[in-house]
Order: structure tokens, then sequence, then C-alpha cells
């Protein structure tokens, strides 16, 4: 009874993602495997709970962690952080496989009731896994980084190396240009969409 309690604790109720908690540990011993951290957010999720309420919010959410859960396969690791943010430790076998997984995540969604679909929008942020694996808070934060990255520029995704959040909190981060430096300009390491 108290390990069914345990899992229980470390699985969100809404979306059947591990919890904050939960997926702290799993990722931890799942780095080892994997090639990316990923950080995810939902654009224009919260004018669908403004209009119809929480309990469809909640349905777009287990849609989009059921979609999640789908592309990345049982080897991945996914949870809700919180929110509207869910987060992932997996291997991906090439950088299609991103514009893959947001266009699942981003495909129409509908729900009998409603009458019409519902659309959501995502930004995605990646850590490269590298050698010595990065601390998942280390990894994480990157991958938070690169989200934002994604959301200010309206694009759907951006991936970049750990070693390089430096010069990317630089990058991103620094107000108007600085000196010399054109609009936009990012770490030459960084690659994404």
């Amino acid at each position: 009874m108290r390990t069914r309690q345990l899992a229980r604790a470390h699985r969100d109720p809404v979306t059947g993602l591990l919890t904050r908690t939960g997926f702290e540990v799993a990722a931890a011993r799942t780095l080892t495997k994997a090639n990316a951290v990923g950080l995810l957010d939902l654009d224009g999720f919260k004018p669908i709970n403004d209009t119809h309420g929480h309990h469809t919010g909640d349905r777009v959410l287990r849609t989009v962690a059921r979609r999640l859960d789908a592309e990345l396969g049982t080897a991945a690791v996914t949870g809700r952080l919180g929110g509207d943010e869910l987060a992932f430790v997996a291997h991906l076998s090439e950088l299609d496989q991103l514009d893959r997984l947001l266009s699942a995540l981003t495909a129409p969604i509908t729900l009998p009731d409603l009458g019409r679909p519902l659309h959501v929008g995502v930004s995605l942020g990646i850590t490269t896994v590298t050698t010595p694996v990065p601390d998942l808070n280390e990894a994480l934060d990157g991958a938070d980084l690169a989200m934002y990255e994604a959301k200010t520029h309206r694009v759907g995704w951006r991936v970049h190396s750990p070693q390089t959040v430096p010069e990317f909190k630089k990058a991103v981060l620094c107000p108007p240009p600085c000196e010399g430096e054109p609009v936009g300009l990012m770490p030459t390491d960084t690659a994404g969409r």
C-alpha cells in the first residue's frame, strides 16, 4: 500500500506525467543514457482556461502529455513541473525529431463537447547532454534559457550545449544589442530553429 501511495505522489493527477519530485528522481537516473533535456511551455494556454474553464484546460494538458509520451517513447522520462510547464529527458536520434514533436504537440485538439478545435503553441528549449554528464538542475537551467529564447523570438525550439550557458545568458539576456554586436547574436555552437 505504501508503494502505491508513493507512486501516486510522484504522478501528476491531471496529466499522468511525473510530478517535479518524481521527474527529478527518475531523470537523474536516466541522464547518462540520454542526449537531451527538454523544457517546454504551452503558449496560449491561459486564454483556454479563462474562456473554457480549468476542466477544459486540464483536458488540453492531458492531451499534450499523451502526445509528448507518444512522440518520445517509453525510454524517455517526462514530467509536469508545474502549471503548463513540462520537461523530458530523452535520447533524440536527430534534430528533425524536434520538428515532429512540435507538430504533434501543436496539432489542433478536438474536444467533442466544444464543437471546435482548440490550439496551443509550444516554446521548447533543449540542452544537449555531454560527457561528463551535467547536473540535472544545470541542464534544466540551460533548457530554460533556450526555451526563453524560443519564446522571445517566437520560434518553435532552440538547442544549445550546456558549456555555452554563460555566453548564452549574455546573448539572450543582454539588453539592447551589446556594443558592436548585431541584434540576435547567438553563440556559434548554439543551434536551433
